[in-house]
């Protein structure tokens, strides 16, 4: 079933990694890998990773409306995701395990025990040496809910009103959070509310198969709304909802106002830039934090002690790395994997997931 190129989605990708991208820069270069660093010019942009997680619910149903109730759906659905998610993932989770033998002492909360190491490999959430239910490669995290994600769509595409069944698991599994007992931790957070956010991409998806389109001014807004949240203080206390309020809002706007927004018939070179950025976005979000830490390093050596300078540097040495590695590693092997597998892509819009 053939599927129109979605570059505007593809744009909002680019938008997600980039957010994650500044996120981490800015807390390296200006407040010293802190964790509890103030958000730059006050917006969380760490909310890419919500905009990510809105755009991974959008994607799965939109590649697979019709095919709810195909017996060879949920088989050919997991294969394609494999493929997709699987080896670059690999790639640099082996990196940093190497880096960590080689800089012993140097990477943190990486101690290599073996069942870390299993459950980094096979997207399983498990304690970390600071007790985060992180992988090794620390924003696998969100890897880790993209593999659930997978598999319950999987489960759903066996029936033909799967969706439903989806929709109402998650919210069961969410309300039941708070009685998930803390021994039980892949359960407590694989229920974290945060996979309502995968929901949320599935209803854009249902209006967008329907026809429904912005005009450029909504879709403006809605974009320019998100932003305004991200930055907003928040004012009351959420309790476990705090995320999806400050966050998972202006994923749901900011992928919103970029899906449904009119496609431009004649895209510039910004516009094909932008593409080729969003295309290489899984390598970003997954290298990023190499090039940052290397940027650091390499500031440090030759005495570049302006922020912003080495801040500006690692944001173009990430996206250019990220770039080079999509056209010449991801993209090769995620092309020569499917031509192995049988698993052929769909056309136009294969690649805009995860």
């Amino acid at each position: 079933m053939g599927r129109e190129v979605l570059h505007n989605l593809q744009v909002a990708r680019f938008v997600a990694a980039s957010g994650v991208l500044i996120h981490h820069s800015s807390d390296i270069f200006f407040y010293g890998g802190s964790l509890d660093a103030p958000p730059l010019f006050g917006i969380r942009w760490d909310c890419g990773v919500d905009i990510f997680f809105v755009i991974s619910g959008f994607i799965m149903a939109y590649l697979t409306a019709g095919r709810f109730g195909d017996p060879g759906a949920p088989r050919s659905f997991l294969a394609r995701r494999l493929i997709r998610i699987a080896p670059p993932y690999w790639i640099f989770t082996t990196l940093l395990i190497v880096t960590a033998v080689v800089l012993a002492g140097h990477v943190r909360n990486a101690t290599l025990a073996a069942p870390q190491v299993v459950t980094s490999y096979v997207f399983l959430p498990w304690p970390r040496a600071d007790g985060q239910l992180n992988p090794l490669l620390s924003q696998g995290w969100t890897l880790n809910y993209e593999a659930f994600f997978y598999v319950a769509f999987a489960a759903a595409l066996f029936f033909r009103r799967g969706l439903i069944w989806l929709t109402l698991g998650f919210i069961l599994l969410v309300a039941l959070h708070p009685l998930m007992p803390p021994r039980a931790f892949m359960l407590h957070f694989w229920s974290e509310p945060i996979i309502l956010e995968f929901l949320a991409g599935i209803g854009v998806a249902l209006f967008y198969l329907r026809g429904r389109r912005l005009p450029w001014w909504a879709a403006a807004g809605c974009v320019a709304a998100g932003l305004i949240v991200a930055a907003a203080p928040r004012l009351v206390d959420a309790g476990m909802f705090g995320r999806l309020l400050v966050k998972g809002i202006p994923g749901l706007l900011i992928c919103g106002g970029f899906v449904l927004a009119p496609e431009l018939r004649r895209p510039g070179r910004i516009a094909h830039a932008l593409r080729l950025g969003g295309d290489a976005s899984y390598a970003l979000y997954l290298s990023h934090t190499f090039t940052i830490n290397a940027t650091s390093l390499l500031c440090r050596h030759v005495g570049l002690r302006s922020p912003w300078a080495g801040f500006a540097l690692a944001i173009v040495l990430a996206v250019t790395a990220s770039i080079l590695f999509y056209k010449i590693v991801e993209r090769p092997l995620t092309n020569g994997l499917q031509r192995f597998f049988g698993t052929r892509p769909i056309e136009g819009a294969a690649t805009v997931a995860p």
